[in-house]
């Protein structure tokens, strides 16, 4: 594969893999960042719970202060007056986060309150007022104590008391005055402070118990071993930490904080599935942009490698083209070198022919003259010898002459349509003794062979050039297989053979398993007089004959050779009847 290929390729899957790789790693780093945001988010949003829920408890202390400040050393007949309850109705007015006021005796009847209530009422059975009772009845103070929450029987509303214990006349437990604190004002509270996301807010005391809640619902108590707890165990001030609580068993990213020095705790939690969820919303927004960035890319790089392989594909165009060029000059230049070698070779074998003639002639001339002279005569044995041996000498000069113009396609050709299969069936017993013993030879002849137009002694001798070549390369033996065939070449296949015309072609091959020609040898096996025998082995005539043959009849002629691969050559010889 050419490199550039190969880099617009590696262009290609970067194109891919990069923005995937970068949109992976933004949405790691989302991901941590909405974490983080959250985090930050609820821990904002506990301080704003904080700061709220310690002003509301010291605005109740500031409250219990006042009327603790006008109840003081009052006789219980005007604390039970209607003035008291006329000064708590307008001291719990303006304040939203208080239900109700109220004024209870040391037996939990209420003496006073902000608002009407059943006759012989009392709250004695309430956490906020035991507690105090029971401090009061060992001598001692609690202070400001916040009970669990409930629903006050004059007001019928959730409810949590904010009590603190007050003292009689004698000095000790005196009753109790305590604001009815309004869960649902925290809840609506915590409602507008916390952000667009599913959460869970809630004030609790330190002992578990949830004193308000958003969303809403029943008021639960968290157990003291579960993760809340035990974190406030561990870190009573404030901590942030990911769980999921009992409560619900949903997993959030909770923070809590103490609220002043009040036995309360404010704590917030946003859901991790909501914070994946805006994750969610921003990988969209980013697998958007990394998908047009994707394919962009991708458009670019499957255009660029386009461009490269019709680039390379055109470079290998014009490469096949000037190698076949190349090859087709080297054909024409061999085919010129040819001619131009067979027009000198006719010229000189013609002239050559001619002289041979007349010394033929008078060689004749010669041996009919010692002829008349009487028998037994010496001067006629002698001419007689004499001449015999130089007629001999001329007639293997006329041999030669016959192959130099069958090479330069200017010896009579005697043809006609002619069933090469018979005609080589025949023949290969002859070719058998020619190439001797060592040799086996096989006749392969194509079923339904058409006729060829061809000079049958010619393609006789053709094929018998043909195979002493061959026994000459398989001096130790082998094989030599002679088969017939068709094929039809075009054009390109006759380049370099102005003789042949593109068409049907039956073929004969004669194929051996000798030593095999190089490139170098193979590309000048046709012309004459070369030859890779020793001196006086050769004339270098065999091959140039067949290719004169070949060519004289308007055929062609192939040879496929290699160092160690046998050799092959094909006579390709027009068929008779060309639609046929």
């Amino acid at each position: 594969m050419p490199p550039l290929i190969r880099l617009h390729q590696l262009l290609l899957a970067a194109a891919l893999l990069v923005p995937a790789i970068l949109f992976g790693a933004a949405a790691w780093h989302n991901l941590q960042e909405v974490r983080r945001e959250g985090a930050e988010t609820v821990q904002r949003t506990v301080a704003i719970m904080h700061e709220h829920a310690r002003k509301v408890f010291e605005t109740e202390e500031l409250l219990l202060s006042l009327i603790e400040e006008r109840l003081d050393d009052m006789p219980p007949d005007e604390v039970a007056s209607p003035f008291t309850n006329e000064f708590l109705r307008r001291v719990k007015a303006p304040m939203d986060q208080a239900v109700s006021v109220w004024v209870a005796g040391p037996d939990g009847v209420v003496l006073a309150g902000s608002q009407p209530w059943p006759a012989g009422s009392g709250i004695a059975s309430y956490d906020f007022f035991q507690a105090q009772q029971a401090a009061g009845a060992a001598g001692a103070g609690i202070g400001t104590y916040i009970g669990a929450s409930y629903v006050g029987r004059a007001t019928g509303q959730a409810s949590f008391g904010i009590s603190r214990r007050r003292t009689g006349p004698d000095g000790g437990f005196g009753g109790t005055v305590h604001v009815a604190a309004s869960p649902p004002y925290f809840a609506q509270f915590y409602r507008d402070a916390a952000p667009p996301l599913a959460h869970r807010a809630m004030l609790l005391r330190t002992d578990g118990v949830v004193l308000a809640q958003q969303p809403g619902g029943d008021l639960p108590r968290m157990a003291a071993n579960g993760v809340l707890m035990q974190r406030i165990a561990e870190n009573p001030d404030a901590g942030v930490f990911q769980a999921r609580l009992l409560l619900d068993g949903v997993d959030r990213i909770y923070a809590y904080r103490k609220v002043g020095t009040y036995p309360v705790y404010v704590t917030f939690g946003l859901d991790t599935a909501a914070l994946d969820g805006r994750w969610h919303d921003n990988m969209r927004i980013y697998g958007l942009f990394a998908g047009v960035a994707a394919l962009t890319l991708l458009g670019v790089s499957m255009l660029a490698l386009r461009g490269a392989r019709a680039e390379q594909a055109a470079l290998h165009s014009l490469r096949r083209e000037i190698a076949q060029r190349q090859a087709a000059e080297a054909q024409l230049r061999h085919s010129q070198r040819m001619d131009a070698v067979g027009q000198l070779t006719g010229g000189v074998a013609h002239d050559f022919n001619n002289l041979l003639t007349v010394i033929m002639g008078n060689l004749e001339l010669i041996e009919r003259s010692a002829a008349t002279l009487p028998e037994g005569d010496a001067v006629r044995a002698k001419v007689s010898r004499l001449a015999g041996t130089a007629l001999h000498g001329v007639q293997r000069g006329a041999a030669l002459t016959r192959s130099l113009l069958a090479f330069s396609r200017r010896q009579p050709l005697q043809t006609a349509v002619v069933d090469v299969n018979p005609l080589l069936q025949s023949f290969t017993e002859l070719v058998r003794q020619a190439v001797g013993v060592s040799i086996a030879v096989t006749f392969a002849p194509a079923p339904a062979l058409p006729s060829c137009r061809t000079d049958p002694a010619q393609l006789e001798a053709a094929v018998l050039n043909l195979a002493i070549n061959a026994r000459d390369a398989m001096p130790g033996g082998g094989r030599l297989d002679i088969t017939t065939g068709t094929a039809t070449l075009d054009a390109a296949a006759l380049a370099g053979n102005p003789e042949a015309q593109p068409g049907r072609f039956v073929t004969v091959a004669v194929a051996d398993t000798g030593a095999g020609m190089t490139p170098d040898v193979a590309a000048k096996a046709f012309e004459p007089f070369f030859t890779t025998k020793p001196i006086g082995q050769g004339t270098g005539l065999g091959l140039s004959q067949v290719f004169g043959f070949a060519r004289q009849l308007g055929g062609h002629v192939t040879i496929r050779s290699g160092p160690g691969q046998g050799t092959a050559l094909v006579l390709y010889m027009p068929v008779a009847d060309p639609a046929g």
